[in-house]
């Protein structure tokens, strides 16, 4: 039924609103549904004399399906229209009317669209064909939008101590020093060495590091490592930084994926298979739709779509795909631009810098879903490389690569490089091949790496049968002035289970003196643990290499992800030598400590390795595991013994002063921190058990969880002749103000007690007090305190005034009550007469 029709004339001022059920159309295909002329009608037929303009508002439905949309349409000459943003609402493609939004399109001039026009029912049902709707649309890969992340103010210093105490002692002790804030994270990093007489602290890298998620990129000052393609080459700077850096979104897919269309008749569900593996299952309305963001597909692969109605009839469309994670989708960017000084023996010498500057810059973008061009130029006073190349996607037959650099001053020269990849479910092949035209070089070349004057690299991959696999490949490199490099390698792996596999791989250095070698590998798990571990693996290969054998014979328990203790012996021989080795591994959450004994060719040799970190944040210090990125302190409170979970995942329980460090969050993505009630002290409250924690990489947040211990007890009352006190008395705590209720069989609920207190309870008209003391327990429970006698609170006069105040309440309420009766009487009174 509709409440309202809204009718308006071009020539009239005035808007009618007739509060009807039904319109006659006045065009010759509507009929009318009463016998007599309605006001509206008769107001219709006026306006269609006078050859006005009618204006209404429809509830619309497509093809028999309520959109829950109402939209305005305009009466004619007898034929609808609407415009083109109302169009665009009910879901017709108005870009390909080449209608503006503003201008009314009469709907007979659409081509293919059909309507039923209900005046009765105020009801209009379209029939769009599919060229026209606009398609329903959602993302199969369902990756919640990347949270906005934040930082605290904190310091973390991770330490790695190294001590070998035979046959020569020696000592080192690497450790990063990392302030971090939400303006971005200062770090520095080196190693401290003790031999012999060799004392020493090697300086690696002193940067600061902002990051912007909103606009996606990084700023880097200090040293870094510059940006690559894939046929250039990367040269450590110390300078500053500016790049694009997609990890600050996770949720955004780089590289084109294709989208998958369909349509159907009447609402449906539809599922989506990827190699036969379902992904993605949802609800689909009537009419086109678009998959995006297909997951699970990496190569080649057969995308199926399967449509099913209401009765269960379903409908399979299979598709094949193509996906290279090296492309980037179109119109996406990538950018990298560094300046600075190049470094040169790094990890030898601290401050060694070249004098002169160097710059060099790397950009990508995808030009479309199937062509993504690259560039590169670096440049320092003398010398400098620019080229240019591209990844180019030929269909279902893989991408082939190319580039193109020149280089100028002291070393002159072109590359040319060219590439092919294909990936199959059943079979893959990857081709490589450099090659360098004169004296070709670049900024690594002039910190003394030499570029290859050839490079080729092919690998062919045939998996067969089942759980096996075949690959072959082939590797050859020529430096200028020094011989070729040819290596040829065959391997086969078998899977023998879930925790099992067999390895065979032989090779050929075709050198100048020509080699071969063979291996034959077996691993076997022993099951999984369900704590975190990964059980007991043993591990047996053989071998023969430059006509020398070789065996080992290993097994190993790493410790759990929780902590605690692991394993691992070895023993073996490599030619004319033997060697054994055990190892033990203590990993808490302060930190690792391993100890290895070895002996290789009749020389013992022990040695200790001790890990962690030391952490400040919120004016809390605290030990913990070696932290490489972003971490979280999580506070009780001061409530000890509380389990913390980081996704469900039991990390600790808090300290003595309710503290517990999880050293491993996710940066940039929803990290789910909640605490074990089911662990909770009885005197315990909690205002929330769970937090979602977003930290900026390699910085430190605080999840903090309001607990509080109750100072509570139940206290159970009498009264002065003993009987219970009934349910429902008043009781006043006066040390903390607070008022409760007397429940059933004398007992109430008191919180907020001290050592001395004191209650007064009011009830039969009479009030009594109590006193008792209270002292929490040491082990979290409630106390139950009496029976107590309620005595009088300061004699007869007190409980007469106490009635007397009882008394006089109700009167003093039925007094204002009056009064509030009267002055709504007259407010009514008042109104009514106007």
């Amino acid at each position: 039924m509709r409440s309202a029709v809204i009718l308006r004339s071009s020539s009239s001022r005035h808007t009618v609103l007739l509060l009807a059920g039904a319109i006659a159309c006045g065009c010759p295909s509507a009929r009318a549904q009463s016998k007599a002329p309605s006001l509206v009608e008769m107001g219709q037929a006026a306006a269609t004399l006078a050859g006005e303009v009618q204006e209404l508002y429809l509830d619309v439905s497509i093809d028999g399906q309520a959109s829950a949309l109402i939209a305005r349409f305009v009466l004619r000459d007898g034929k609808l229209a609407a415009s083109g943003a109302d169009l665009s609402a009910i879901g017709i493609q108005t870009d390909k009317l080449n209608v503006t939004q503003a201008a009314d399109v009469p709907l007979n001039s659409i081509p293919g669209l059909q309507y039923r026009f209900n005046p009765a029912r105020l009801t209009i049902d379209l029939h769009i064909p599919d060229n026209l709707r606009t398609p329903h649309s959602f993302n199969a890969r369902e990756s919640p939008a990347t949270p906005s992340a934040s930082s605290l103010r904190g310091l973390v210093l991770n330490y790695e101590l190294y001590s070998q105490t035979t046959p020569e002692a020696q000592a080192s002790l690497y450790s990063e020093i990392r302030y971090f804030s939400p303006y971005g994270v200062t770090s520095q990093t080196g190693i401290l060495e003790w031999y012999k007489d060799l004392h020493r602290y090697i300086r690696y890298d002193s940067n600061w590091i902002r990051s912007w998620q909103d606009t996606m990129s990084t700023l880097q000052i200090g040293d870094t490592i510059s940006s690559s393609s894939s046929w250039s080459r990367s040269v450590r700077i110390g300078g500053i930084q500016w790049r694009r850096n997609f990890t600050v979104r996770p949720d955004l897919i780089t590289y084109p994926i294709p989208n998958l269309r369909g349509t159907t008749a009447v609402p449906s569900s539809v599922d989506l298979y990827i190699n036969d593996i379902r992904q993605f299952s949802s609800q689909v309305p009537s009419g086109p739709f678009v998959l995006n963001q297909v997951p699970g597909i990496s190569g080649a692969g057969i995308a199926t779509v399967v449509t099913r109605d209401a009765l269960g009839r379903s409908i399979a469309t299979s598709v094949p795909l193509y996906v290279d994670t090296r492309l980037l989708a179109a119109g996406l960017s990538s950018y990298s631009f560094e300046a600075g000084f190049l470094r040169r023996n790094y990890g030898i010498d601290s401050f060694n810098y070249d004098r002169r500057p160097a710059v060099s810059e790397t950009t990508a973008y995808g030009v479309s879903a199937s062509v993504t061009v690259t560039s590169h130029a670096e440049a320092t006073p003398g010398e400098w490389v620019i080229g240019g190349g591209g990844l180019f996607e030929i269909g279902l037959g893989g991408v082939i690569s190319g580039s193109l650099a020149a280089s100028a001053g002291r070393f002159a020269g072109q590359q040319v490089g060219i590439g092919y990849q294909l990936v199959e479910p059943d079979f893959s092949v990857n081709e490589q091949s450099v090659r360098t035209i004169g004296n070709y070089g670049d900024l690594a070349a002039r910190a003394g790496d030499p570029v290859p004057t050839a490079t080729d690299q092919a690998t062919v991959a045939l998996p067969f049968f089942r759980r096996q696999t075949l690959a072959i490949s082939y590797i050859r490199s020529t430096l200028r002035g020094a011989a070729v490099s040819r290596i040829g390698s065959l391997s086969y792996m078998l899977s023998l289970g879930r925790l099992s596999s067999l390895n065979v791989s032989v090779f050929r250095d075709f050198g100048s003196q020509p080699t071969n070698g063979m291996f034959l590998g077996m691993s076997v798990g022993l099951g999984e643990r369900s704590s975190g571990g990964t059980g007991t693996t043993l591990n047996t290969n053989v071998g023969r290499q430059s006509g020398q054998n070789s065996h080992n014979v290993s097994a190993a328990r790493p410790a759990d992800y929780g902590g605690g203790f692991g394993w691992g012996v070895q023993a073996g021989r490599a030619g004319t030598i033997n060697y054994q080795q055990a190892q033990a591994q203590m990993l808490g959450n302060i930190g690792q400590v391993e100890a290895v004994v070895q002996s290789f060719a009749g020389h013992a040799a022990t040695s200790v390795d001790v890990s962690g970190a030391a952490v400040w944040i919120d004016g809390t210090a605290k030990l913990s595991r070696r932290i490489d990125d972003s971490f979280a302190l999580v506070s009780t409170g001061g409530v000890s013994g509380i389990p913390v979970l980081h996704e469900n995942r039991v990390i600790g329980e808090t300290d003595a002063r309710g503290y517990v460090l999880i050293p491993d969050l996710n940066a940039y993505q929803h990290n789910r921190i909640s605490i074990d009630t089911m662990r909770l002290p009885a005197d315990v409250r909690v205002s929330s058990t769970e937090q979602d924690l977003v930290p900026e990489s390699r910085t430190g947040l605080l999840g903090k969880f309001g607990l509080a211990r109750y100072q509570a007890a139940t206290v159970i009352l009498r009264d002065a002749t003993g009987a219970v006190i009934p349910a429902g008395a008043r009781v006043h705590h006066v040390e903390s103000g607070k008022d409760t209720i007397v429940g059933y069989d004398g007992q109430t609920f008191i919180d907020h007690l001290q050592l001395r207190n004191r209650l007064q309870i009011v009830t039969r008209g009479q009030s009594c007090e109590v006193a008792f003391d209270y002292r929490r327990p040491q082990d979290g429970s409630l106390l139950t305190i009496g029976p107590l006698r309620c005595v009088l609170a300061t004699g007869a006069g007190a409980g007469a005034r106490a009635g007397a105040r009882a008394r006089t309440l109700v009167p003093h309420i039925h007094k204002h009550t009056r009064t509030h009766i009267l002055c709504l009487s007259l407010c009514l009174s008042l109104s009514l007469s106007s």
